[in-house]
């Protein structure tokens, strides 16, 4: 698993350049504002077989800018074939990265994950998934669980339906 470095606070507009988050394309694409959901990734994927496929993981405060968005479309998610979003607050607080991130997950067909990225069910956002809600559900409530063996179920259940790797 790839992670990157967190930035306290994420982009600011008014002290920082672009942001570009160089990461080499995998078939599990995990997009997060938290921290704690890249912790966990982390020490969950410590315990996959190494035969299982390759996760990376991007940190939302660090992908606010249009072009760093545009950038990481073409090159990381483009050649996904799993996407999971987990967003805090809705739609509207990462609006033109989920606009892509969909139309990315449509134009090569992806299967997308769309969750809330807390215990509050959303069915305005779980709504635009491409994989079935009671998949999308089963999902959320392992992430909703917390904890690393919920974390390692959550990977090879996503990994188990969309790439059959049962």
């Amino acid at each position: 698993m790839h992670k990157i470095a967190a930035l306290p606070g994420g982009w600011n507009p008014n002290t920082e350049g672009v942001i570009f988050v160089e990461q080499s394309p995998a078939p599990i694409v995990f997009f997060t504002y938290a921290d704690t959901d890249i912790q966990t990734l982390a020490a969950a994927h410590s315990i996959l077989p190494a035969s299982f496929p390759e996760i990376r993981v991007a940190n939302l405060l660090n992908l606010q800018q249009q072009l760093s968005i545009d950038v990481y479309m073409e090159t990381v998610v483009s050649q996904a074939q799993i996407v999971v979003l987990r967003l805090l607050g809705g739609s509207t607080y990462w609006s033109y990265g989920f606009e892509q991130i969909k139309e990315t997950a449509q134009r090569n067909n992806i299967a997308l994950f769309v969750l809330p990225g807390d215990n509050s069910p959303d069915l305005d956002l779980i709504g635009h998934s491409t994989v079935s809600l009671a998949v999308v559900n089963q999902l959320w409530r392992y992430f909703t669980e917390g904890g690393r063996d919920n974390y390692v179920n959550a990977l090879q259940y996503i990994s188990d339906v969309c790439l059959q790797t049962i």
